[in-house]
């Protein structure tokens, strides 16, 4: 069966229509791909033995999984925007999710010393230095570098163009 000129334009016009709405789509697959290697490769690739104190990964690793409140922290904001145009945000919301990134100090708020109890034993600290332990950023360059933030994109844009 043939088709004729007359007949393509319009057919092209609508696949030019979809392709020009496709771009938050494809940035919500791409969120929920990051959120998924997030969450369940880089948050997991250490484990803290029950009971121990301290981390358990090594110095500049992601945190060890403990609890996996900060893996279930972390949310996806679908894509804004329209058209050509969108964006999508992916974070954890733990209080303790950028330290645990970034590294920091810690410091009492209403006493002289911080205080805890656990199976190392009784603390009281003026300070505590916690180091760096990204894990957003490695993820991020994980995904980019096995092609799943891509491949994510590219067949969230073909499904809708095509329907």
């Amino acid at each position: 069966m043939a088709i004729t000129l007359a007949e393509l334009v319009p057919v092209l016009e609508a696949l030019r229509d979809r392709a020009a709405t496709a771009a938050r789509p494809s940035v919500d697959a791409m969120a929920d791909t990051y959120k998924d290697h997030l969450t369940h490769v880089t948050l997991r690739r250490y484990f803290a033995t029950p009971g121990q104190f301290g981390t358990s990964s090594p110095p500049g690793q992601p945190p060890a999984w403990r609890t996996g409140e900060l893996a279930r922290s972390v949310t996806v904001v679908p894509g804004l925007g329209g058209g050509m145009t969108a964006t999508a945000s992916v974070g954890p919301h733990t209080i303790y999710a950028a330290t645990q990134e970034h590294g920091g100090v810690h410091r009492p708020s209403r006493a002289r010393y911080m205080h805890w109890v656990n199976s190392g034993g009784e603390w009281f600290k003026k300070r505590v230095v916690i180091p760096p332990r990204p894990f957003m950023q490695p993820a991020a360059r994980e995904c980019v570098e096995n092609g799943s933030l891509t491949r994510a994109a590219a067949e969230a844009f073909l499904a809708w163009v095509w329907g």
